[in-house]
């Protein structure tokens, strides 16, 4: 999911079919904040992308590779470049994405109809993932099903390259393409159709069926069919939630550390209460909201039942952060996101690791601080986008009345935010070196990075 950036190009002058495809000169013109150069980098223009669709690119673990799909007659093909440079490392063989299906063609605006790109960290390798939900068939001889198609690329591979793996998982939903979720981790990708059996898809093509079924804390449990990310030692998920709000098992991993063993200062592993109607009850304190990298954010609650917002390591479950304020979970259905907003955008980290942001929270992993934004008396709400390696996050105010979004920017270290002129945009990721900005002019989806200042 990319994030929403104000301002736009200035550059409306559109592409020309004379245009070579290896051409990524910079030639839009944007008012970034004061820490990019807005007359140093390299732009991609993709006249195929439908408005609204999100820009599908991927960043490496360290920030310093760039993959982005084109659109060719052939199908499909990924690019890797170098985040400050542009200079182009590897090119994949075209790939062809299964064909939308009649609610997608429906319903362009509210459901992904342009193929995603997903970071799959891996064990010795990192991957690209680029996915797709549609209509695909074997053969002319066979029906055409609902299925995501995947395929994988190294990271570090260069020149003309092929998959690593590819694969088809059906996936027909029975009410609706969002009742698909699928979820990029250290393994690939989980892939979870409506309420029917979760699947991993690996980066070398094997599809692992019958993942539905975990162990946390010892005892069995339903995953979260909403959140399951696959970790490096397995699943990580929530217990299955059951009425009347208690969960089965909790948040953890399959079959290793479990939320009790990671509950921040302040909380208890189990909360209580009781009803006057039904008396005393109980339920597990903590659950996942969402993943990046190799952290989680959870949400709890402590003893005096404030919200705080925790980030734990992936692997061990580690406290790594926490915040005084509650956060909102992310979906990974197959809907078109809608930013900037806390619930539609996804955690981002900084390129070395040291920050994270997650809706309305910074969290400094150094110093194990977070704190919250656009809060108080008459505080506008803030989403925020996107971290660089000063601490510095990025992000924009909700629309208020006839007031459009406000470009602000926070400071990870302090909490302390500032509102930046109207005409900026702000990126929607930070690379190592480098901004990343999506913009949208003249019917044509832009994406542009652009050198840190020195």
């Amino acid at each position: 999911m990319s994030g929403c950036s104000s301002g736009g190009s200035e550059d409306d002058a559109p592409g020309t079919a004379t245009e070579k495809p290896t051409d990524v000169t910079l030639k839009s013109k944007i008012t970034p904040p004061p820490a990019f150069a807005s007359e140093k980098g390299w732009e991609v223009r993709a006249d195929w992308m439908p408005e609204g669709q999100p820009f599908p690119y991927a960043l490496s673990a360290k920030g310093d590779i760039i993959a982005y799909l084109d659109k060719t007659t052939q199908g499909y093909v990924l690019k890797v470049r170098e985040a400050v440079s542009g200079r182009l490392l590897s090119t994949s063989k075209p790939w062809k994405a299964p064909e939308p299906t009649e609610e997608q063609t429906e319903d362009p605006d509210g459901l992904l109809t342009v193929p995603r790109v997903s970071l799959i960290t891996g064990g010795e390798r990192e991957y690209f993932a680029v996915w797709a939900y549609g209509r695909k068939s074997k053969d002319q001889l066979h029906s055409a099903k609902e299925v995501v198609s995947a395929a994988f690329y190294p990271v570090d591979a260069s020149g003309d390259i092929g998959p690593s793996g590819t694969a088809d998982v059906e996936a027909s939903a029975e009410d609706s393409a969002t009742d698909v979720n699928v979820f990029p981790g250290a393994r690939g990708l989980v892939v979870i159709p409506g309420f029917e059996d979760a699947v991993l898809v690996s980066p070398d093509g094997k599809v692992s069926q019958g993942i539905s079924k975990v162990k946390l804390g010892g005892k069995p449990s339903d995953l979260d069919l909403n959140l399951a990310f696959p970790g490096p030692d397995g699943l990580v998920t929530n217990g299955k939630l059951e009425k009347g709000g208690s969960d089965s098992g909790g948040f953890g991993i399959d079959g290793g550390w479990h939320r009790t063993q990671v509950t921040p200062p302040g909380a208890d592993a189990v909360l209580k209460g009781e009803f006057a109607s039904t008396g005393p009850w109980e339920t597990p304190n903590g659950r996942i909201h969402s993943a990046t990298g190799n952290h989680l954010i959870a949400g709890w609650y402590t003893t005096s039942d404030k919200p705080v917002s925790a980030v734990h390591d992936l692997a061990t479950g580690k406290l790594r952060a926490t915040a005084p304020c509650a956060n909102i979970g992310t979906p990974y259905d197959l809907r078109t996101p809608k930013q900037p907003d806390q619930y539609e955008t996804p955690a981002g980290l900084s390129p070395n690791g040291d920050y994270l942001v997650k809706g309305g929270s910074v969290f400094d992993l150094k110093t194990g601080k977070g704190h919250c934004v656009g809060e108080g008396k008459d505080a506008k709400k803030i989403t925020l986008i996107s971290v660089g390696d000063d601490g510095t996050a990025y992000g924009l105010t909700d629309q208020s009345g006839t007031e459009g979004n406000m470009p602000v920017s926070v400071s990870a270290k302090t909490g302390a935010a500032k509102p930046l002129p109207v005409a900026t945009t702000t990126p929607d990721a930070v690379a190592k070196g480098a901004g990343v900005f999506i913009t949208y002019a003249s019917q044509y989806s832009r994406l542009i990075v652009l050198n840190v200042r020195k």
